[in-house]
């Protein structure tokens, strides 16, 4: 089954971790792909690989944060594919550092890439596909928009920011056909958190992790098939709503069962 079939899907973000993911499952249910990253050199290896696969894809490298990146990302979708009908805004940084440290050059690179950067891709993207008939915009925020996970104030306040942007944007896009939802992944296991983790740590999350009630990590390819549903004609009537890809754990305030026995 291709669901995706005849869509071209534009992914931001896409040179590794959960983009890349992201990516691929598109590429999968028949979706032909416009990736973007800061990187090119991913973005090539990432391309051979979806074509070697049997598909379609055109990467174009530049920062989201960028006005002109961003029109020239979502140009690059209609000079290949003649229309636009997903986008996936997946590109976002991070940076920590305790709250009364934080400088306002820190500050404004992770707002500019994680939330200035959804605004901008929302917006050029809409304009194209309000003239194609509508289409489907998925943001990648985060369960780190409930509230502290660490040091990273500027990350937790930029993906509230995509929650709310969201449910405005699929307010203000619902007349053109275009609809808008987001995606917060909880802990997922990507190469960055197998990396941090040492081996005993790794397999504890893996298997016995205590405050996320499906006690494991989510899988990359979880968080896709959610995109991938929201993007689909399977949720023509869903809109302006925020997916948990979490494992149960914004379900739960318990926190005795996590105490040592």
């Amino acid at each position: 089954m291709t669901p995706l079939a005849g869509k071209v899907a534009l992914v931001t973000g896409a040179g590794r971790g959960i983009g890349r993911g992201i990516a691929m499952h598109l590429a999968m249910l028949g979706a032909r792909l416009v990736l973007t990253s800061r990187t090119a050199a991913e973005l090539d290896d990432l391309v051979a690989g979806i074509a070697a696969a049997g598909g379609m894809a055109v990467g174009v490298a530049g920062s989201v944060s960028e006005p002109a990146a961003a029109d020239a990302m979502v140009d690059a979708a209609h000079d290949a594919f003649g229309r636009l009908d997903i986008l996936v805004n997946n590109a976002g940084i991070v940076e920590d550092a305790a709250f009364l440290d934080i400088t306002i050059e820190s500050w404004r690179r992770v707002i500019d890439t994680n939330l200035t950067g959804c605004f901008l891709m929302t917006q050029r993207a809409a304009r194209r596909m309000k003239d194609h008939g509508g289409g489907s915009i998925v943001n990648i925020a985060s369960i780190d928009a409930q509230g502290y996970d660490g040091p990273q104030a500027s990350y937790v306040a930029s993906k509230a920011g995509v929650i709310g942007l969201t449910r405005d944007a699929a307010t203000a896009l619902a007349p053109f056909g275009i609809r808008v939802n987001s995606v917060s992944p909880g802990w997922v296991r990507t190469r960055m958190i197998e990396d941090f983790l040492t081996p005993d740590q790794l397999d504890y999350m893996l298997h016995r992790f205590e405050r996320v009630p499906m006690r494991r990590l989510v899988e990359i390819d979880e968080v896709a098939a959610a995109v991938a549903f929201l993007a689909s004609d399977a949720a023509a009537a869903i809109t302006g709503i925020d997916i948990p890809v979490d494992g149960g754990t914004l379900a739960t305030l318990n926190v005795y069962e996590t105490l040592p026995r």
